[in-house]
């Protein structure tokens, strides 16, 4: 089902209502600097402007805000007086709205087991989204080079599936890589966190940092990365050591692949990845349907 603008925005405005009171807005307002004295103005007005009153407020005239602001709230308002208004404080207090009302969504709607709650200290889930922008700002914002555009942009978020705490969040420029911003958020890592990627941010060094610290991972492996098991008969030195080429034995992935059906899954519980990491993990082998591979290659 297509919902409308219209409709889209009464769902955002009832989920508002149902998490955030005016006074419940207003403190938030003062707590980050926005309304810093009692006005006319308030932090309800701001939310409705940008929200409900108009639904392009990047292009519609400060006249016209100003004329829709005072025809619904009865706030008149000159349109120099209204631009002071969108400052960075204004920027701040539309982020933590946000950022609340999604951190209220996120412990609202967990159902995660107890026995994962239990162990693990945080489910980090990190991912990010792009968008074209206007060529204009292409000398801040980057593009990736796609659909013809030179500026885009991007943004990275790492929330705390548990808590519905944002743990990390940027808006950089399109071409920013993913595996490189994800290493940077692994100065906050903390044992017993478990750390779920996608493939853009696969990289053996964090995947080993994440190991090294006590927490763990969940990712898809690249189709290059060699995957050992240890040999149960390896070859040893007089002295009694072992001889290096003879620890491991590299295991042929196609050859598992082909043993199972459509839709079966495979666990090996114990295998070493990286040629020269050997990062210990726990591999999960799964065959797409049918279906599912046509969907790949669209």
């Amino acid at each position: 089902m297509n919902l409308s603008i219209l409709d889209e925005l009464e769902l955002f405005s009832k989920e508002l209502q149902r998490y955030m009171s005016p006074y419940v807005l207003e403190q938030l307002a003062r707590e980050i600097g926005f309304v810093q004295r009692k006005s006319k103005y308030r932090a309800q007005d701001l939310v409705a402007l940008c929200v409900w009153l108009s639904q392009n407020i990047a292009h519609t005239s400060l006249t016209q805000l100003c004329s829709r602001l005072e025809t619904n709230t009865g706030i008149s308002m000159s349109p120099e007086g209204l631009n002071q208004r969108f400052n960075s404080k204004a920027v701040q207090f539309l982020q933590q709205l946000l950022a609340h009302i999604l951190q209220q969504q996120f412990c609202s709607s967990s159902k995660i087991s107890t026995l994962y709650t239990n162990f693990f200290r945080r489910i980090r889930v990190l991912d990010s989204t792009h968008f074209q922008v206007p060529d204009k700002f292409a000398s801040t914002y980057q593009g990736s080079g796609g659909s013809g555009h030179s500026a885009g942009v991007k943004i990275q978020l790492e929330y705390d599936l548990l808590s519905g705490q944002f743990l990390h969040v940027h808006v950089g420029s399109g071409k920013q890589n993913d595996k490189t911003y994800g290493s940077t958020c692994l100065t906050s890592l903390q044992s017993h966190d478990v750390c779920i990627r996608d493939l853009g941010y696969f990289d053996l060094k964090d995947l080993h940092t994440i190991d090294k610290c006590g927490a763990y991972f969940i990712s898809r492996l690249k189709l290059n990365t060699r995957i050992y098991q240890k040999n149960k008969a390896p070859e040893y030195f007089q002295n009694g050591t072992i001889k290096k080429h003879s620890e491991y034995i590299q295991l042929d992935m196609e050859q598992f692949i082909d043993q199972l059906q459509s839709g079966e899954t495979f666990e090996i519980s114990e295998i070493y990845i990286g040629m020269y990491q050997k990062l210990p993990a726990r591999l999960i082998l799964y065959k797409l349907t049918e279906t599912q591979t046509k969907g790949f290659s669209i």
